[in-house]
């Protein structure tokens, strides 16, 4: 578990065909930016590790970490 502040700063559609000629495949993306505070690290750690969401086997749903300037860490 984890409480998210942010903010949407993109947003894309996707659209390719499989293996270039098999079944069509359509999602959507999108990039936020903002403080996340972890109140469930093991499950945290998970999301971290596999990813999130079901579009992750293309790519999305990767999760890029900083801490906030002026935390300690």
């Amino acid at each position: 578990d984890a409480d998210f502040v942010g903010r949407i700063t993109a947003r894309h559609r996707q659209s390719f065909q499989k293996n270039g000629h098999g079944a069509h495949v359509v999602f959507h993306s999108a990039t936020f930016e903002g403080r996340l505070r972890i109140t469930d690290t093991d499950r945290f750690t998970t999301s971290l590790l596999t990813g999130l969401g079901p579009s992750r086997a293309y790519g999305c749903g990767l999760l890029t970490l900083a801490p906030l300037p002026g935390q300690q860490t």
